[in-house]
Protein backbone atom coordinates (compact mmCIF):
# COMPACT_ATOMS: atom_id res chain seq x y z
CA UNK A 1 0.00 0.00 0.00
CA UNK A 2 1.60 3.34 -1.05
CA UNK A 3 2.02 5.86 1.77
CA UNK A 4 1.02 9.51 1.43
CA UNK A 5 1.79 12.40 3.77
CA UNK A 6 -0.31 15.54 3.20
CA UNK A 7 1.06 18.67 4.87
CA UNK A 8 -0.55 22.06 5.32
CA UNK A 9 2.48 24.32 5.67
CA UNK A 10 2.57 27.14 8.17
CA UNK A 11 4.54 30.35 7.63
CA UNK A 12 7.32 32.21 9.41
CA UNK A 13 6.81 34.54 12.34
CA UNK A 14 7.93 37.85 10.84
CA UNK A 15 9.66 39.44 7.88
CA UNK A 16 13.12 37.90 7.57
CA UNK A 17 12.56 35.68 10.61
CA UNK A 18 12.73 32.00 9.69
CA UNK A 19 11.22 30.84 12.96
CA UNK A 20 8.22 28.67 12.20
CA UNK A 21 4.84 30.11 13.19
CA UNK A 22 3.27 27.72 15.70
CA UNK A 23 -0.07 27.35 17.44
CA UNK A 24 -1.08 25.27 20.42
CA UNK A 25 -4.61 24.78 19.11
CA UNK A 26 -6.55 25.79 16.01
CA UNK A 27 -9.75 27.77 16.44
CA UNK A 28 -11.33 26.13 13.40
CA UNK A 29 -11.30 22.56 12.14
CA UNK A 30 -10.15 23.43 8.63
CA UNK A 31 -11.45 21.92 5.41
CA UNK A 32 -8.27 21.73 3.33
CA UNK A 33 -6.38 18.82 4.91
CA UNK A 34 -9.34 16.46 5.46
CA UNK A 35 -10.72 17.18 1.98
CA UNK A 36 -7.39 16.46 0.28
CA UNK A 37 -7.29 13.26 2.32
CA UNK A 38 -10.70 12.37 0.91
CA UNK A 39 -9.50 12.94 -2.67
CA UNK A 40 -6.67 10.41 -2.29
CA UNK A 41 -7.52 7.00 -3.80
CA UNK A 42 -8.65 4.37 -1.30
CA UNK A 43 -5.56 2.23 -1.81
CA UNK A 44 -3.32 4.95 -0.35
CA UNK A 45 -2.39 5.02 3.33
CA UNK A 46 -2.90 8.71 4.19
CA UNK A 47 -1.47 10.80 7.05
CA UNK A 48 -2.41 14.46 7.59
CA UNK A 49 -0.08 16.97 9.27
CA UNK A 50 -0.84 20.57 10.22
CA UNK A 51 2.59 22.20 10.30
CA UNK A 52 1.35 24.93 12.69
CA UNK A 53 0.26 22.57 15.46
CA UNK A 54 2.22 19.37 14.83
CA UNK A 55 5.78 18.29 14.23
CA UNK A 56 6.64 16.89 10.83
CA UNK A 57 8.50 13.58 10.89
CA UNK A 58 11.06 14.21 8.18
CA UNK A 59 12.28 10.63 8.53
CA UNK A 60 8.79 9.20 7.96
CA UNK A 61 8.55 6.14 5.71
CA UNK A 62 6.39 7.68 2.98
CA UNK A 63 6.32 7.42 -0.81
CA UNK A 64 4.79 10.81 -1.59
CA UNK A 65 4.50 14.12 0.27
CA UNK A 66 1.79 16.56 -0.89
CA UNK A 67 2.02 20.19 0.21
CA UNK A 68 -0.78 22.74 -0.01
CA UNK A 69 0.54 26.31 -0.02
CA UNK A 70 -0.57 29.90 0.15
CA UNK A 71 1.89 32.65 -0.73
CA UNK A 72 2.46 33.48 2.94
CA UNK A 73 3.35 29.82 3.62
CA UNK A 74 5.33 29.19 0.43
CA UNK A 75 8.83 29.73 1.85
CA UNK A 76 8.21 27.31 4.71
CA UNK A 77 6.68 24.90 2.20
CA UNK A 78 9.80 24.99 0.07
CA UNK A 79 11.91 24.23 3.14
CA UNK A 80 9.74 21.18 3.93
CA UNK A 81 9.92 20.03 0.31
CA UNK A 82 13.71 20.30 0.22
CA UNK A 83 14.13 18.12 3.30
CA UNK A 84 11.98 15.34 1.84
CA UNK A 85 13.43 15.58 -1.68
CA UNK A 86 16.93 15.32 -0.24
CA UNK A 87 15.86 11.85 0.91
CA UNK A 88 14.51 10.99 -2.55
CA UNK A 89 10.83 11.30 -1.56
CA UNK A 90 8.48 12.52 -4.30
CA UNK A 91 6.96 15.91 -3.47
CA UNK A 92 3.74 17.29 -4.96
CA UNK A 93 2.52 20.87 -4.53
CA UNK A 94 -0.72 22.76 -5.03
CA UNK A 95 -2.94 25.35 -3.39
CA UNK A 96 -3.70 29.02 -4.07
CA UNK A 97 -0.01 29.91 -4.49
CA UNK A 98 0.16 27.73 -7.61
CA UNK A 99 -2.32 29.93 -9.50
CA UNK A 100 0.17 32.73 -10.06
CA UNK A 101 3.48 31.10 -9.08
CA UNK A 102 3.46 27.71 -10.78
CA UNK A 103 6.86 28.23 -12.44
CA UNK A 104 8.41 29.10 -9.10
CA UNK A 105 6.90 26.02 -7.45
CA UNK A 106 8.23 23.75 -10.20
CA UNK A 107 11.74 24.43 -8.93
CA UNK A 108 10.81 22.97 -5.54
CA UNK A 109 8.50 20.06 -6.41
CA UNK A 110 8.36 16.97 -8.58
CA UNK A 111 4.80 17.78 -9.64
CA UNK A 112 2.59 20.87 -9.35
CA UNK A 113 -1.21 21.12 -9.51
CA UNK A 114 -2.66 24.39 -10.79
CA UNK A 115 -6.36 24.93 -10.14
CA UNK A 116 -8.92 22.84 -8.33
CA UNK A 117 -7.65 19.49 -7.09
CA UNK A 118 -10.66 17.31 -7.92
CA UNK A 119 -9.65 14.77 -10.55
CA UNK A 120 -6.12 16.15 -10.79
CA UNK A 121 -4.76 15.15 -7.38
CA UNK A 122 -5.79 11.47 -7.76
CA UNK A 123 -4.22 11.47 -11.24
CA UNK A 124 -0.96 12.85 -9.84
CA UNK A 125 -0.85 10.15 -7.19
CA UNK A 126 -1.53 7.42 -9.74
CA UNK A 127 1.21 8.76 -12.00
CA UNK A 128 3.64 9.02 -9.09
CA UNK A 129 2.98 5.40 -8.10
CA UNK A 130 3.47 4.26 -11.72
CA UNK A 131 6.68 6.26 -12.21
CA UNK A 132 5.25 8.53 -14.91
CA UNK A 133 4.74 11.75 -12.94
CA UNK A 134 4.67 14.93 -15.03
CA UNK A 135 5.94 18.28 -13.76
CA UNK A 136 2.73 20.26 -14.32
CA UNK A 137 -0.94 19.36 -13.98
CA UNK A 138 -3.70 21.83 -14.58
CA UNK A 139 -7.47 21.76 -14.23
CA UNK A 140 -9.03 24.03 -16.84
CA UNK A 141 -12.68 23.20 -16.11
CA UNK A 142 -14.74 23.85 -12.98
CA UNK A 143 -14.91 20.98 -10.54
CA UNK A 144 -18.45 19.80 -9.77
CA UNK A 145 -19.60 20.78 -6.28
CA UNK A 146 -22.16 18.01 -6.03
CA UNK A 147 -21.38 14.58 -4.59
CA UNK A 148 -18.11 15.79 -3.09
CA UNK A 149 -16.28 13.14 -1.05
CA UNK A 150 -16.67 13.21 2.72
CA UNK A 151 -13.70 14.96 4.39
CA UNK A 152 -11.36 12.62 6.28
CA UNK A 153 -11.92 14.20 9.70
CA UNK A 154 -10.98 10.86 11.20
CA UNK A 155 -7.35 11.57 10.25
CA UNK A 156 -7.16 14.75 12.35
CA UNK A 157 -5.91 14.97 15.92
CA UNK A 158 -8.86 16.34 18.00
CA UNK A 159 -6.49 17.61 20.71
CA UNK A 160 -5.15 20.24 18.29
CA UNK A 161 -8.44 22.17 18.22
CA UNK A 162 -10.37 24.26 20.74
CA UNK A 163 -12.87 22.31 22.81
CA UNK A 164 -16.02 23.37 20.92
CA UNK A 165 -14.39 22.56 17.54
CA UNK A 166 -16.04 24.77 14.92
CA UNK A 167 -15.92 22.90 11.62
CA UNK A 168 -15.24 24.57 8.27
CA UNK A 169 -17.78 23.38 5.70
CA UNK A 170 -17.36 24.07 1.99
CA UNK A 171 -20.46 25.82 0.68
CA UNK A 172 -19.44 27.72 -2.45
CA UNK A 173 -16.50 28.68 -4.63
CA UNK A 174 -15.77 31.82 -6.56
CA UNK A 175 -17.28 35.26 -6.24
CA UNK A 176 -19.87 37.13 -8.35
CA UNK A 177 -18.11 40.48 -7.88
CA UNK A 178 -15.06 41.98 -9.58
CA UNK A 179 -13.47 44.21 -6.94
CA UNK A 180 -10.37 46.00 -8.21
CA UNK A 181 -7.99 44.64 -5.56
CA UNK A 182 -9.31 41.09 -5.14
CA UNK A 183 -7.85 38.02 -6.87
CA UNK A 184 -10.47 35.61 -5.52
CA UNK A 185 -12.15 35.05 -8.89
CA UNK A 186 -8.88 33.92 -10.44
CA UNK A 187 -7.78 31.57 -7.67
CA UNK A 188 -10.30 28.89 -8.64
CA UNK A 189 -9.99 29.39 -12.39
CA UNK A 190 -12.49 32.24 -12.80
CA UNK A 191 -15.34 29.78 -13.28
CA UNK A 192 -17.96 32.06 -11.76
CA UNK A 193 -19.87 31.60 -8.55
CA UNK A 194 -20.88 28.02 -7.71
CA UNK A 195 -22.70 26.45 -4.78
CA UNK A 196 -23.16 22.97 -3.35
CA UNK A 197 -26.58 21.32 -3.18
CA UNK A 198 -28.36 22.25 0.05
CA UNK A 199 -29.09 18.68 1.06
CA UNK A 200 -25.41 17.72 0.72
CA UNK A 201 -24.26 20.63 2.86
CA UNK A 202 -26.79 19.70 5.54
CA UNK A 203 -25.72 16.05 5.43
CA UNK A 204 -22.06 17.04 5.89
CA UNK A 205 -22.95 19.20 8.89
CA UNK A 206 -24.78 16.28 10.47
CA UNK A 207 -21.81 13.99 9.84
CA UNK A 208 -19.26 16.33 11.42
CA UNK A 209 -21.31 16.34 14.64
CA UNK A 210 -20.45 19.91 15.65
CA UNK A 211 -22.94 22.61 16.60
CA UNK A 212 -20.48 25.32 15.49
CA UNK A 213 -19.95 25.79 11.75
CA UNK A 214 -17.95 28.20 9.60
CA UNK A 215 -19.05 28.24 5.97
CA UNK A 216 -16.06 28.52 3.63
CA UNK A 217 -17.40 30.98 1.09
CA UNK A 218 -15.87 34.13 -0.36
CA UNK A 219 -19.45 35.30 -0.66
CA UNK A 220 -22.12 33.31 1.19
CA UNK A 221 -25.02 35.04 -0.58
CA UNK A 222 -23.63 35.12 -4.13
CA UNK A 223 -26.81 33.23 -5.04
CA UNK A 224 -29.32 34.77 -2.64
CA UNK A 225 -32.16 32.33 -3.30
CA UNK A 226 -29.86 29.36 -2.76
CA UNK A 227 -28.45 30.91 0.42
CA UNK A 228 -31.96 31.40 1.79
CA UNK A 229 -32.85 27.80 0.94
CA UNK A 230 -29.80 26.64 2.88
CA UNK A 231 -30.66 28.82 5.87
CA UNK A 232 -34.18 27.36 5.95
CA UNK A 233 -32.63 23.90 6.02
CA UNK A 234 -30.31 24.89 8.88
CA UNK A 235 -33.10 25.84 11.28
CA UNK A 236 -33.87 22.27 12.47
CA UNK A 237 -30.15 21.62 13.07
CA UNK A 238 -30.00 24.23 15.86
CA UNK A 239 -26.39 25.14 15.07
CA UNK A 240 -24.48 28.41 15.39
CA UNK A 241 -22.66 29.43 12.24
CA UNK A 242 -20.46 32.17 10.80
CA UNK A 243 -19.46 33.26 7.31
CA UNK A 244 -18.62 36.16 4.97
CA UNK A 245 -21.50 38.18 3.51
CA UNK A 246 -21.51 41.43 1.54
CA UNK A 247 -22.73 44.28 3.70
CA UNK A 248 -25.76 45.16 1.59
CA UNK A 249 -27.46 41.85 2.43
CA UNK A 250 -27.73 43.07 6.00
CA UNK A 251 -30.15 45.74 4.75
CA UNK A 252 -32.55 43.00 3.65
CA UNK A 253 -34.78 42.41 6.68
CA UNK A 254 -36.18 39.11 5.39
CA UNK A 255 -32.71 37.75 4.64
CA UNK A 256 -31.35 38.83 8.00
CA UNK A 257 -34.33 37.48 9.95
CA UNK A 258 -33.93 34.10 8.27
CA UNK A 259 -30.19 34.21 9.02
CA UNK A 260 -30.99 34.86 12.69
CA UNK A 261 -33.49 32.03 12.89
CA UNK A 262 -31.02 29.64 11.25
CA UNK A 263 -28.39 30.37 13.90
CA UNK A 264 -26.09 32.99 12.38
CA UNK A 265 -23.65 33.94 15.14
CA UNK A 266 -21.06 36.08 13.35
CA UNK A 267 -20.72 37.70 9.94
CA UNK A 268 -17.60 39.22 8.42
CA UNK A 269 -18.16 42.02 5.89
CA UNK A 270 -15.88 43.86 3.46
CA UNK A 271 -16.82 47.45 4.26
CA UNK A 272 -13.41 48.57 2.90
CA UNK A 273 -13.96 52.34 3.24
CA UNK A 274 -16.31 54.98 4.64
CA UNK A 275 -15.76 57.16 1.55
CA UNK A 276 -18.03 56.53 -1.45
CA UNK A 277 -15.58 57.72 -4.09
CA UNK A 278 -12.97 55.34 -2.72
CA UNK A 279 -15.47 52.48 -2.95
CA UNK A 280 -16.24 53.41 -6.53
CA UNK A 281 -12.54 53.33 -7.44
CA UNK A 282 -12.36 49.85 -5.90
CA UNK A 283 -15.28 48.73 -8.09
CA UNK A 284 -17.19 48.21 -4.89
CA UNK A 285 -19.84 50.85 -5.35
CA UNK A 286 -22.55 48.39 -4.29
CA UNK A 287 -21.42 49.27 -0.75
CA UNK A 288 -23.32 52.44 0.17
CA UNK A 289 -21.73 54.46 2.95
CA UNK A 290 -25.05 56.11 3.73
CA UNK A 291 -26.51 52.71 4.65
CA UNK A 292 -23.76 51.59 7.05
CA UNK A 293 -25.51 52.89 10.15
CA UNK A 294 -28.73 51.09 9.24
CA UNK A 295 -27.08 47.74 8.51
CA UNK A 296 -25.17 47.80 11.79
CA UNK A 297 -28.39 48.57 13.65
CA UNK A 298 -30.05 45.65 11.89
CA UNK A 299 -27.30 43.29 13.02
CA UNK A 300 -27.50 44.50 16.62
CA UNK A 301 -31.28 44.16 16.58
CA UNK A 302 -30.94 40.57 15.32
CA UNK A 303 -28.31 39.75 17.96
CA UNK A 304 -25.68 38.88 15.33
CA UNK A 305 -22.01 39.57 16.02
CA UNK A 306 -20.02 41.12 13.16
CA UNK A 307 -16.58 42.23 12.00
CA UNK A 308 -15.72 44.83 9.38
CA UNK A 309 -12.81 44.78 6.94
CA UNK A 310 -11.12 48.06 5.95
CA UNK A 311 -8.47 48.66 3.29
CA UNK A 312 -6.21 51.72 3.32
CA UNK A 313 -3.93 53.17 0.66
CA UNK A 314 -6.32 53.86 -2.23
CA UNK A 315 -5.46 56.82 -4.46
CA UNK A 316 -8.91 58.27 -3.84
CA UNK A 317 -8.94 58.40 -0.05
CA UNK A 318 -8.26 61.60 1.89
CA UNK A 319 -5.39 62.04 4.33
CA UNK A 320 -7.80 62.28 7.27
CA UNK A 321 -9.26 58.83 6.46
CA UNK A 322 -7.80 57.26 9.61
CA UNK A 323 -9.33 59.87 11.92
CA UNK A 324 -12.72 59.79 10.20
CA UNK A 325 -12.79 55.99 10.15
CA UNK A 326 -11.98 55.75 13.84
CA UNK A 327 -14.61 58.37 14.63
CA UNK A 328 -17.20 56.48 12.57
CA UNK A 329 -16.44 53.20 14.36
CA UNK A 330 -16.64 54.86 17.76
CA UNK A 331 -19.94 56.59 16.98
CA UNK A 332 -21.46 53.36 15.64
CA UNK A 333 -20.13 51.32 18.56
CA UNK A 334 -18.69 48.93 16.02
CA UNK A 335 -17.79 45.53 17.47
CA UNK A 336 -14.75 44.31 15.54
CA UNK A 337 -12.73 45.75 12.66
CA UNK A 338 -9.73 44.58 10.67
CA UNK A 339 -7.44 47.27 9.25
CA UNK A 340 -5.41 46.30 6.21
CA UNK A 341 -3.05 47.85 3.69
CA UNK A 342 -4.08 47.69 0.05
CA UNK A 343 -2.21 44.88 -1.71
CA UNK A 344 -1.85 44.92 -5.53
CA UNK A 345 -2.13 41.13 -5.85
CA UNK A 346 -1.27 39.31 -9.04
CA UNK A 347 -4.34 38.61 -11.13
CA UNK A 348 -6.05 41.90 -10.25
CA UNK A 349 -6.63 45.06 -12.30
CA UNK A 350 -4.92 46.97 -9.50
CA UNK A 351 -1.72 44.97 -9.96
CA UNK A 352 -1.63 45.58 -13.70
CA UNK A 353 -2.26 49.29 -13.26
CA UNK A 354 0.39 49.78 -10.59
CA UNK A 355 2.89 47.75 -12.58
CA UNK A 356 2.26 49.90 -15.67
CA UNK A 357 2.75 53.01 -13.53
CA UNK A 358 5.98 51.67 -12.02
CA UNK A 359 4.57 51.81 -8.49
CA UNK A 360 5.14 48.23 -7.31
CA UNK A 361 7.69 47.65 -4.55
CA UNK A 362 9.43 44.37 -3.69
CA UNK A 363 6.99 42.40 -5.81
CA UNK A 364 8.94 39.21 -5.14
CA UNK A 365 7.99 39.33 -1.45
CA UNK A 366 4.39 40.46 -1.86
CA UNK A 367 2.29 38.50 0.67
CA UNK A 368 5.33 36.30 1.29
CA UNK A 369 5.84 37.25 4.95
CA UNK A 370 3.43 38.10 7.78
CA UNK A 371 3.55 41.69 8.91
CA UNK A 372 2.19 45.07 7.91
CA UNK A 373 3.98 45.86 4.66
CA UNK A 374 3.26 48.28 1.83
CA UNK A 375 4.13 46.88 -1.61
CA UNK A 376 3.45 49.98 -3.68
CA UNK A 377 4.05 53.73 -3.69
CA UNK A 378 0.94 55.48 -2.29
CA UNK A 379 0.03 58.93 -3.55
CA UNK A 380 -0.57 60.74 -0.26
CA UNK A 381 2.16 59.33 1.98
CA UNK A 382 5.30 57.24 1.89
CA UNK A 383 5.02 53.44 2.17
CA UNK A 384 6.46 53.54 5.71
CA UNK A 385 3.99 56.25 6.74
CA UNK A 386 1.07 54.16 5.47
CA UNK A 387 2.33 51.19 7.51
CA UNK A 388 2.67 53.40 10.57
CA UNK A 389 -0.83 54.84 10.23
CA UNK A 390 -2.50 51.46 9.80
CA UNK A 391 -0.61 50.11 12.82
CA UNK A 392 -1.73 53.14 14.84
CA UNK A 393 -5.43 52.82 13.98
CA UNK A 394 -5.24 49.19 15.07
CA UNK A 395 -3.77 50.15 18.40
CA UNK A 396 -6.28 52.97 18.92
CA UNK A 397 -9.30 50.84 18.05
CA UNK A 398 -8.25 47.93 20.25
CA UNK A 399 -7.48 49.89 23.38
CA UNK A 400 -9.46 48.59 26.34
CA UNK A 401 -11.09 51.99 26.86
CA UNK A 402 -12.33 51.91 23.27
CA UNK A 403 -13.81 48.45 23.82
CA UNK A 404 -15.66 49.58 26.95
CA UNK A 405 -17.26 52.41 25.00
CA UNK A 406 -18.21 50.25 22.02
CA UNK A 407 -18.98 46.72 23.12
CA UNK A 408 -22.17 45.57 24.86
CA UNK A 409 -22.30 43.99 28.28
CA UNK A 410 -21.86 40.30 27.39
CA UNK A 411 -25.16 38.59 28.21
CA UNK A 412 -25.68 37.03 24.75
CA UNK A 413 -23.48 34.54 22.89
CA UNK A 414 -22.95 37.10 20.13
CA UNK A 415 -21.68 39.61 22.73
CA UNK A 416 -19.16 37.09 24.04
CA UNK A 417 -18.05 36.51 20.45
CA UNK A 418 -17.44 40.26 20.04
CA UNK A 419 -15.39 40.47 23.25
CA UNK A 420 -13.42 37.35 22.31
CA UNK A 421 -12.50 38.86 18.95
CA UNK A 422 -11.54 42.11 20.67
CA UNK A 423 -9.03 40.43 22.95
CA UNK A 424 -7.60 38.33 20.10
CA UNK A 425 -7.07 41.41 17.94
CA UNK A 426 -5.79 43.58 20.78
CA UNK A 427 -2.85 41.18 21.08
CA UNK A 428 -2.20 41.57 17.36
CA UNK A 429 -2.43 45.36 17.60
CA UNK A 430 0.06 45.32 20.46
CA UNK A 431 2.82 44.02 18.18
CA UNK A 432 4.50 47.20 17.02
CA UNK A 433 7.24 45.75 14.82
CA UNK A 434 5.35 45.56 11.54
CA UNK A 435 3.37 42.53 12.63
CA UNK A 436 -0.12 41.98 11.33
CA UNK A 437 -2.88 39.49 11.89
CA UNK A 438 -1.28 36.23 10.80
CA UNK A 439 -4.32 33.99 10.82
CA UNK A 440 -4.73 31.64 13.76
CA UNK A 441 -7.39 29.70 11.90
Amino acid sequence: MPRLLIVQATGYRAYGNRERYRLRKRKLVGAVLPYLGALAPKEWDVTLVDDATEEIDFAADVDVVALTLRTVTSLRGYEIARRFRDRGVTVLMGGPHATFHAEEMLAHADGVCVGEAEGVFPEMLADAAAGRLRKLYRRDTPAPLSQMPEPRWDLLDPSKYVFYRPYVIQYSRGCPYTCDFCAERRLNGDFGYRVRPVEEVVAEIRRCGSRHIFFAASQFAGDKAHAMALMEALIPLKIRWSTLISAHFCLDRDFLELARRSGLLHVNMGIESIDQKTLKSMRKGFNRVGSYEELLKNLRRAGISYSLNFVFGSDEEEEDVFDTTLQFLDEQKAETAYFNILVPLKGTPLHERFRAEGRLLDEENMERWPGLTCHFRPIRYSPDELVSRVAQIRRDFYRFGSAVRRLPIPFRQSHWAAWNLHFLQSRVAGNLDRMRDFTEF
